[in-house]
């Protein structure tokens, strides 16, 4: 499809104009949520900015830490920078979304799971880096992969799930990016390559304090105190519940794969020699797409 249209794979006017209209976008609503003296109004564009930093997020940022926003690095990293300008931090969305969720999408280390039910928290060399810790990290509360244990209220998690959403956000920012800053660990992920760096984390530091004035301190200001985190907090729950909202599909939707991790043992001269095994990926019916393709492309090879 890029071949026909004739477009770059990085790149392209679209993308660039669709930056330009979101970024806009954002730092507008920002402005009139200072400014308007209304609160509920005010309100109305925090809602507004939340979800076109969700858009930021999604679109432009997301392109840019996958080097796909253009041809130059250097605008790759500037687009990848907005995810710290909107409040986050890439260096760790790099873990979870490119070491994380990209190469092992619904993979689930079946081991390590089966000790934390059990009330064991494995050691750090013990820990599998080859997991989805979108899938992992909310559970027990959410269950999103087949081979966790169910409990009884997940039979209710589509009614609480919503309101767990919302705060996604606000649990990365003022959560998960201090915690891998500090232990250089995402999870089972090792974060030095990032975060090892004296730059890295003065640009670390230095983006989560310059945004906490825009954010946060700008509506206090405008506001009041109380008035102007509600303002901040309502922004990030708007952001977060269309951020989650659009992540749950590569997870849930009908048709997805999931595969699990599990030891497979040989035994020898009285030794065992274990390793983890990756089942084949399957849907919750049982049926393994992947197989499905490649004996449909042996089908159709064999045809031609």
């Amino acid at each position: 499809r890029i071949e026909e249209r004739g477009l770059n794979r990085r790149g392209s006017v679209e993308i660039w104009i669709k930056a330009l209209f979101l970024l806009t976008g954002f730092w507008f609503s920002l402005l009139q949520m200072y400014t308007n003296s209304n609160f509920f109004v005010a309100m109305a564009w925090s809602i507004t900015m939340g979800s076109f930093a969700a858009m930021i997020g999604t679109n432009i940022q997301h392109d840019g830490n996958h080097g796909a926003f253009a041809q130059s690095k250097f605008m790759n990293k500037c687009a990848g920078w907005t995810l710290d300008m909107i409040g986050a931090s890439a260096f760790t969305w790099e873990f979870q979304h490119m070491l994380g969720h990209h190469p092992y999408t619904n993979v689930l280390d079946g081991v390590e799971e089966m000790k934390k039910e059990e009330g064991v928290d494995c050691k750090i060399e013990e820990k599998d880096q080859e997991s989805d810790p979108d899938v992992f990290s909310s559970f027990p509360l959410m269950r999103m992969h087949p081979f966790h244990t169910p409990a009884w209220f997940h039979r209710y998690q589509h009614i609480y799930a919503p309101f767990l959403f919302a705060l996604m956000t606000l649990a990365k920012v003022f959560q998960q990016d201090y915690e891998v800053a500090v232990s250089k660990r995402l999870y089972h992920i090792d974060a030095q390559a990032r975060y090892g760096s004296i730059w890295n984390v003065f640009r670390f530091w230095s983006m989560k304090f310059i945004t906490m004035i825009y954010m946060m301190g700008l509506p206090i200001y405008f506001h009041g105190a109380a008035k102007g985190m509600a303002l901040f907090v309502i922004g990030h729950l708007a952001c977060g519940e269309l951020l989650a909202t659009m992540f749950i599909v590569n997870h849930v939707i009908e048709g997805v794969s999931y595969a699990k991790k599990d030891l497979q043992g040989v035994k020898e001269d009285g030794n065992d020699d274990t390793s983890k095994v990756v089942g084949k990926p399957a849907t919750i019916n049982g049926d393994t797409p992947m197989e499905k393709t490649r004996q449909q492309a042996m089908e159709s090879s064999a045809n031609n």
